[in-house]
């Protein structure tokens, strides 16, 4: 008898668990089964699952039950575009998950316009048109409204935050907008030589901060400042992310979440009344054209130092008048390199004939060393007194050089940077913003791995002319100095070729045209009597 009581109490038992189980509200997802939660939104129940990838230490929120509301509401994507935007928005925050540049790349920012203290609110949305939307939510008796409004024409969009009763955040200590929240996970088959090119940049009234290699984040970089700030931008070869707050900020901050994420915020004033904030977007190339149509001109810098930047600038409004009546960016590159070259032209002669006329007193400055090998002093009495008689400068020959740094840096920048190349073919060149390849190898070569790229090949071969040239009535009597022509002749031209051999082939076609007219202009010089 005992025995079939506690047999028929474990049957009881199994049978209470099992229609407890099969009567109890259940959802599935993903083949887990979560408990469903109802909540109130606007006085009407809606009965959603709970969101598993939201966890209760990022929730921020001002009474207990806010936690509870947050948790129990399924994530919904919204999209706004134009022609040249695709911008998907969480209702989680009604924060940006990613940036869609169409027919070009997914731009690594998020996040773009949120406050941490609402980053994990349930927005409610109200489409006003494909362009554009609002978003609203509560938190406890403050309502927050976001609207994104996205431009039918260009690159930019605006996005508005309004907090009312905002009295309730009088123990709010500070309260920050992020301008640009940067996510390198989002960049995809990205070269790793672009990844010098990823910068993040803060203005404010006083000066400009720019960090490159922003691809790859540590702690080191966490700050906060007071100055004011006139704009945050991020971007990497090609394209840009630049906030421009339209409302005074008190400074700037940057927070440093992980190795791929940073948020660079705009430190806002608060007030004890409603307040409402304000903020440009510009998302696309950076055009100096077109970010000047929304007062972002000069966030376009090619190079920190002065001369380096206007001469980049220059090259690229060239390119761009040119290409308006040529019709081919390659043509138009190689126009600028006989343009430069004939800009050059006096400076290059000048240097050429200086180091000839030094070249040819090489016999007689090596008597005067066997002479005079004793006294160092009167050894170079000696010699500056034969390069006064034959009117040679010793510095002529080099500061031509010197001279023309500043524009081959400028016009590097220009060409690797500038994305009007970009997609644009040329020859056998499919896309100048690419290296040529005309074909792939079967193998692998190290260093340059299995394109084939013709380019940097010409330009080699170009200034193994050149330096052969230059070399041809140098008089060495030293062994060693005749070792070290002979390495100069060989390893500087494979060492630049190793070296550009990946690099954009708009870059390069500049650069062997250029190599071309000065092995031209060697040959010419080396059959002038001086």
């Amino acid at each position: 008898m005992e025995k079939r009581t506690f047999l028929a109490i474990i049957l009881s038992v199994f049978v209470l668990l099992f229609f407890q189980s099969v009567l109890a509200p259940k959802t599935k997802k993903n083949g887990v089964v979560s408990p469903i939660v109802t909540q109130a939104i606007d006085n009407k129940e809606v009965t959603t699952e709970i969101k598993d990838d939201i966890k209760k230490e990022d929730i921020v929120s001002t009474k207990p039950s806010d936690f509870e509301k947050n948790l129990a509401t399924k994530e919904e994507i919204f999209v706004l575009e134009n022609k040249n935007l695709l911008i998907k928005i969480s209702n989680i925050g009604a924060s940006i998950k990613s940036i869609e540049i169409k027919n070009k790349e997914t731009f690594p920012v998020k996040n773009l316009f949120d406050i941490k203290q609402y980053s994990s609110l349930i927005f409610l949305a109200d489409r006003v048109s494909d362009t554009k939307i609002i978003f609203k939510a509560k938190s406890g008796e403050t309502e927050i409204i976001r609207i994104y409004d996205l431009s039918n024409q260009d690159y930019s969009f605006s996005q508005e935050i309004s907090i009312s009763k905002s009295s309730e955040m009088s123990n709010v200590k500070s309260l920050e907008i992020v301008g640009v929240g940067i996510d390198s996970k989002l960049a995809k088959n990205i070269n790793p030589q672009e990844f010098g090119l990823y910068e993040y940049s803060i203005a404010t009234a006083m000066k400009t901060i720019r960090k490159s290699n922003a691809y790859k984040f540590s702690q080191k970089e966490s700050r906060s400042e007071s100055d004011p700030i006139k704009w945050i931008g991020f971007r990497n070869k090609y394209y840009c992310a630049v906030f421009k707050p339209e409302f005074n900020t008190t400074g700037y901050s940057i927070n440093f979440i992980d190795e791929n994420n940073l948020l660079i915020s705009a430190k806002l004033p608060i007030s004890s009344g409603d307040m409402s904030f304000k903020g440009l977007f510009y998302v696309g190339p950076q055009d100096m054209s077109l970010m000047k149509n929304v007062g972002l001109g000069d966030y376009v810098v090619f190079s920190g130092f002065w001369l380096i930047d206007m001469v980049s600038k220059a090259v690229i409004n060239f390119v761009d008048f040119a290409n308006k009546y040529i019709k081919s960016p390659g043509l138009c590159i190689i126009l600028v390199s006989f343009l430069i070259y004939l800009a050059m032209y006096p400076l290059t002669m000048s240097g050429m004939v200086s180091m000839k006329k030094m070249q040819s007193l090489q016999p007689k400055i090596s008597k005067l060393k066997e002479q005079h090998k004793n006294n160092p002093q009167k050894l170079n009495q000696e010699v500056m007194e034969l390069y006064k008689e034959n009117s040679v400068n010793p510095l002529a020959g080099c500061l031509p050089f010197i001279l023309q740094m500043p524009v081959f840096i400028g016009l590097y920048q220009a060409l690797w940077r500038s994305v009007v190349f970009e997609g644009q073919s040329f020859l056998w060149m499919r896309d100048l913003s690419q290296p040529d390849r005309l074909f792939i190898l079967p193998f692998n070569i190290p260093f340059l791995g299995n394109e084939f790229n013709v380019l940097p090949l010409l330009m080699m071969i170009a200034m193994f002319v050149q330096q052969k040239l230059s070399s041809k009535n140098i008089v060495l009597t030293d062994e060693s100095q005749i070792m070290q022509q002979k390495m100069m002749t060989m390893f500087f031209p494979v060492f630049l070729g190793v070296i550009f051999y990946k690099f954009a082939s708009g870059l390069n076609l500049y650069f062997t045209v250029f190599y071309c007219l000065s092995a031209a202009t060697q040959y010419k010089m080396s059959k002038m009597n001086i």
